[in-house]
């Protein structure tokens, strides 16, 4: 009479098994976490469309929601006096990270960047008194709802104008996630590849089974 395997003989191959797939969660959980590889997020276009006011506008033409549209045919441009602003409410306190100023010919020498959680009281996130015009790309860091370019001095004669007026960023998080995404279950462990000695740490996870 044929008889199949003792279980005694069964449980080598059950451990090879398990040992096939963990050795194979490894290599993809090391090719999951090799340094460079986890793609980062493009900050997030805040300010398009969102509702603007400004200090003051030159004509009908030019009103503040023409910096916010989208459209780099549009604009927004000042009384010309010295100083004016426009500022952007956000909707909600939200983590900034960039300023994109477009300007027309008539932009700003002396400015800043100034942030509020309420609209009334104002921080200063960037500033200069040598603002070269054309398009500024400018890197800054902090929280905010309202978020305004407050010009002090005038490259012309003429207001300040600004074809667009661009705030980016995101929500803060927790931290990255997973590359990847998502649970991958109570039977995968996940290795960083610095992590020391992970043969013995395999070894003592395939004694546990």
């Amino acid at each position: 009479m044929f008889r199949g395997p003792s279980p005694a003989r069964r449980r080598p191959a059950r451990r090879r098994g398990l040992a096939a797939s963990l050795a194979a969660a490894l290599i993809a959980s090391l090719l999951l976490l090799v340094p460079g590889t986890s793609a980062q997020a493009a900050p997030t276009l805040l300010s398009q469309g969102k509702p603007v006011t400004a200090s003051s506008q030159e004509n009908a033409g030019t009103p503040a929601t023409g910096a916010v549209d989208g459209d780099n045919g549009t604009r927004w441009s000042s009384a010309a006096s010295d100083p004016q602003w426009i500022q952007v409410d956000l909707g909600a306190t939200t983590a900034i990270s960039q300023i994109v100023l477009r300007w027309e010919t008539a932009y700003a020498t002396a400015y800043r960047i100034e942030f509020s959680a309420n609209g009334t009281s104002w921080t200063t996130a960037y500033s200069t008194t040598t603002g070269p015009g054309g398009t500024e790309t400018l890197n800054v860091s902090g929280n905010a709802r309202y978020v305004r370019m407050y010009g002090t001095a005038r490259a012309t004669q003429w207001g300040y104008s600004l074809w667009e007026f661009q705030v980016f960023g995101g929500t803060s998080g927790g931290g990255d996630p997973l590359p990847g995404g998502g649970d991958l279950g109570p039977n995968v462990v996940v290795f960083d590849p610095s992590t020391p000695n992970i043969q013995g740490r395999l070894d003592e996870i395939f004694r546990q089974q």
